[in-house]
This record gives C-alpha cells, structure tokens and sequence, in this order.
C-alpha cells in the first residue's frame, strides 16, 4: 500500500505538471485534460496517507502542490468575477450541440431543444442524415446556414433572427467553421461555430492549435460582440485554450462551475471540451449542460446579455 501510494503521488504530480511544462507536443497536451480528475485522486490519497503513513511529510508535500496545482485551474470557475457594470439591454440564449454523426436518436435532440427554446443553435457533427431527421427543427428557425458533411465535421447555425451567415476554412484550415452576423436592435454580434481536428497525432494537434490561433491573429475580422461556439476539442485547462482567453474572450463557465460535457457516457471522466467563449463586453446571464441525447458529448446553453 505505502509503494502504490507513494508512485501514485509522483504520477499525479508529473500528470498536473507535465503538460504545462511540455505543451507543444499532442501527447502530453492530453494529459492536462483531466486535472479534476488529479485533484481528486490527489485527496484522496492524502486522505490515506494521513492514516496510514507514520512519516508523511514528504508525501503529503507532494500531494498537496499537485492539489494546489490543479485547484488553481479549477476554483476560478466557481466564483463569478464578472463586472456588474454592464448594462443589460438586450438577451439572447444559445445552444451548442455534438450531434454525434452516428446517433440517431432525433427525439432526444428535439426534445432538448423544445425545452431550452433558444434563439440560435450551433450543431456539430452535422451530417445529411442529422439535416433530414432535424427537418422540422430546421423549419421552425427561419435563418439558418448548412453546411453538412458526411465525416465528423459539418457544421450548422439554426437563428430565430436574421443572419447574414458564411463558411470559412479559416486559411486553408480542412474543415470549416460558420462565421454569421446577426444585428439585433442595432448592435452587431458575430457567431462562430467551429469544430477543430481531436489532437491525435502531431499533424492534428497542430491543425487543431493553428485553428484555433486563426480567431487570436483576426480577432479585429469580427464585431466588437463575440461568441464563439463548437465543440474545440481542447479542455479549459489547456496552454492552447488559455491563449483564447488572453484576445478579449472570457470562458462563459466562470461563475458557474466546470460543466465538463465528455464523455458523455462516462461521468467520472467528464472534461471540458464543449465551449462557448463570450467577449467581455457580453454578460453571461447563466449556462448550463444538459441531459445524455444519444451523443457522446453533453448539448450546452447559454444565455447571454448585452
């Protein structure tokens, strides 16, 4: 038990540290997915070392700096530091859904859509199939741009409200993100749903790092009023994910906690890897994920103010 324990510490320690240290390379940008995961096992741990160990000094240091190390990724989400100055003139609310390109199960997608009734839906892994089984979806939001593919990586944007609504491949990036304008009451917001390459592989994870670096570099291509929305295949707790945070966007959880949305299946595993990033001069009003509807990734909902 002493031996386990002891390489169980060290291996939480290199797994919360290794990808901050390393973080161009895809492998080890993987294993900073999953620091809640870290900080739990690294308490519990500490739990047992505490019982069990006579000399526990040591490693209960290094538990507790693998503690400290992933709390402080983590607590921010819980506490809303959002400026109350912003005045509230008009709201919109915003679904984000994987479909999955396989699921077939439309009553459960209808379903969650009929009941969070948003304005505007962003749909990834959007396939001819999924266009004809959400049909009467589709024909209820009068504005809408499709684009659906027979691989994981069609797009689409259902709006209540007029939008004037465009494909991009971000500079000859291989799949495409839907960039739309929508202008309510005078104020022009633009939408982006977008779905990057997974990181599985050196060549992916750079396509997926220079997709997402595409919205940094052009963030002055957009409206003052930024959402962006998809799937990105890149937990919060990323270095790729952190520079996103640094070009006038802010992550829409703060305040709300983590809402780890994959997989979907598989509750104890759960990371961040569904998104809906707001600039600042956007108030997050709440955000929520919703129930298991065939796809391997959790539908989220925003309602936003500005």
């Amino acid at each position: 038990m002493h031996k386990l324990i002891w390489l169980g510490s060290i291996s939480l320690l290199l797994l919360s540290f290794i990808p901050k240290l390393f973080p161009d390379y895809w492998y080890t940008d993987i294993f900073s997915n999953f620091k809640l995961q870290y900080l739990i096992a690294s308490v519990f741990c500490l739990v047992i070392v505490w019982f069990l160990f006579r000399r526990k000094i040591l490693v209960s240091f290094l538990l507790i700096l693998s503690i400290g190390f992933n709390a402080y990724y983590i607590l921010p989400y819980y506490f809303n530091t959002e400026e109350e100055s912003i005045k509230i003139e008009d709201h919109l609310k915003i679904v984000s859904i994987n479909l999955l390109s396989s699921n077939t199960k439309v009553d459960l997608v209808e379903a969650y859509i009929s009941k969070e009734n948003p304005d505007l839906i962003v749909l990834m892994e959007f396939t001819p199939q999924w266009k004809r089984l959400l049909q009467k979806t589709i024909s209820a939001y009068s504005f809408n741009h499709l684009e659906p593919r027979n691989d994981n990586f069609g797009n689409a944007i259902l709006s209540k409200n007029p939008i004037e609504a465009k494909t991009d491949y971000f500079q000859h990036n291989q799949k495409p993100s839907i960039v739309s304008q929508l202008n309510l009451n005078n104020k022009l917001l633009t939408i982006i749903a977008t779905h990057p390459l997974p990181p599985l592989g050196k060549h992916a994870f750079e396509l997926r790092n220079q997709h997402m670096d595409y919205l940094i570099k052009n963030r002055s291509k957009f409206s003052d009023h930024l959402v962006v929305a998809g799937d990105f295949n890149n937990s919060s707790y990323s270095n790729h994910f952190q520079k996103l945070l640094k070009s006038d966007l802010k992550d829409s959880r703060l305040g709300f906690g983590l809402l780890p949305t994959w997989p979907a299946s598989i509750s104890f595993l759960r990371t961040t890897l569904d998104h809906i990033l707001v600039s600042e001069n956007i108030k997050v009003l709440d955000r929520t994920v919703g129930e298991n509807i065939g796809s391997d990734h959790l539908p989220i909902s925003v309602e936003i103010g500005f």
